[in-house]
């Protein structure tokens, strides 16, 4: 998981490849050991097609309670999670051994009523491998040569068909349920533009279709209509912004829109400012870092993977393993947390803050986040960066102990279970300007 082996260093620095290897290696385990994520499971059952591929867009819901009878050693289910209690599993695999209802089948499998059975498939935490019906979903790339694809309908599985089943899938009720119409920035015949809750995921989650920004928008303040009149099925998701990190996000009504803004981003001409609070006031200026290729190619990680960088990798311009990562901070300056913010939980310790504004020049997997710790100047809450704030790649060359220092300041990293402070403050792109409201940590103006 998290696999280096195709990166390509000097011979001088083949000790960082081994230490980037083990360093991937323990995140992902540290992620799928996790008791703050309240599952527990095998590294194949959290495995990257699991966690990782989230994207794919189901359109029904499920039924009545289809097949009332108790299934009884219908499934062979895989792995070394079969004697566990569906409440201490992420994720539960098996094989249908003879066809059945969908709903009965995730009820064998899992443990779960089917009610709750019911209730995952219409979320979208049910999955299948080789389930052959067109019009019962809408599917992903292949992997493989199979295709996973997410069920969320009443429906009959055939024998042979793989499920993976989410029995206890992630919910993002309360974040949903914030994004109302008062979050409602900027909307033409073409693109939406919200202002995003922190805590509520850009896109569907593995166990969780509904409860995104696309599903939420279009819970909370559809219908839409396209520049046609016709209906907006749900909206299309044009980028992302990390799940603790709120502010504004860019939805089209089409597939045309979505296209357009993906163009305007590959030719930078999507300006983007994000406001971060920190303890320490961040240099102003233009800062480059690198960041390893394999570090934010879809699909390659699992669990908690914070971006360490470099500031000047060996052979870096010929070498496509590392990725160049630019932003400019154009303003630092002293910020009051607000009494609000201190009654809704967050210890300011008696410390002056700093809120910096940022123009995003690249956009990289957690880059503010990862390059403002890289400088020591971590965002406040963010659990994963702060342990590693000061520290890059280059320090490595500096022998054992420096690599030991890095291990253990990546063995406590963990996933924010709360806002940090950093806001997509505003976004220009086409003649469309947004600005969102007040961050979690400032008083309402």
């Amino acid at each position: 998981h998290g696999n280096t082996a195709n990166i390509q260093l000097s011979t001088r620095r083949t000790h960082q490849h081994t230490v980037l290897y083990n360093m991937k290696k323990f995140i992902y385990l540290l992620a799928t050991a996790s008791t703050a994520s309240g599952f527990v499971g095998s590294s194949t059952d959290r495995s990257s097609s699991a966690r990782r591929r989230t994207h794919s867009y189901g359109r029904y819901s499920a039924g009545s309670n289809v097949g009332s009878l108790a299934a009884k050693e219908v499934l062979e289910i895989e792995g070394d999670m079969k004697d566990l209690n569906y409440k201490d599993k992420w994720v539960c695999n098996g094989v249908v051994s003879k066809e059945m209802p969908l709903n009965q089948a995730v009820s064998s499998l899992s443990g779960v009523s089917l009610d709750k059975a019911n209730e995952l498939i219409e979320l979208g935490a049910v999955w299948a491998l080789n389930h052959i019906d067109e019009d019962d979903y809408n599917y992903e790339a292949p992997v493989d040569d199979n295709r996973y694809v997410r069920l969320m309908k009443a429906t009959m599985v055939e024998e042979g068909v793989k499920l993976r089943v989410h029995p206890n899938a992630r919910r993002f009720t309360d974040a949903c349920n914030c994004l109302d119409q008062s979050r409602l920035i900027y909307e033409d015949t073409t693109f939406i533009i919200v202002d995003k809750p922190p805590m509520i995921p850009s896109q569907p989650d593995a166990s969780n279709y509904l409860e995104c920004v696309p599903g939420c928008v279009n819970k909370n303040l559809g219908p839409f209509v396209d520049i046609d009149g016709e209906p907006v099925e749900r909206p299309l998701l044009c980028h992302r912004v990390d799940l603790c990190v709120g502010g504004c996000i860019v939805l089209s009504k089409d597939r045309n829109g979505q296209n357009v803004f993906t163009t305007l981003q590959r030719e930078r001409k999507v300006k983007k400012l994000y406001h971060a609070v920190t303890t320490k006031p961040v240099p102003l200026g233009q800062h480059i870092h690198w960041m390893l290729a394999a570090g934010v190619a879809r699909g390659e990680n699992a669990g908690p993977s914070c971006q360490i960088l470099s500031r000047n990798p060996e052979g870096k311009k010929k070498n496509k393993s590392w990725i160049r990562c630019v932003l400019e901070v154009t303003k630092c300056e002293p910020v009051e947390i607000s009494e609000a913010a201190k009654k809704g939980g967050y210890d300011d310790g008696a410390q002056q803050h700093y809120q910096s504004t940022i123009r995003l020049v690249t956009g990289r997997k957690h880059q503010v986040r990862a390059q403002l710790a890289s400088l020591g100047c971590p965002i406040i809450r963010d659990t994963l960066y702060q342990p590693i704030a000061g520290m890059t790649f280059d320090m490595l060359a500096f022998g054992e102990e420096a690599e030991k220092a890095l291990d253990d300041a990546i063995a406590v990293a963990r996933i924010p279970h709360e806002p940090i402070g950093l806001q997509a403050h505003a976004i220009l792109f086409g003649g469309v300007k947004a600005v969102a409201r007040t961050p979690w940590w400032s008083a309402e103006e």
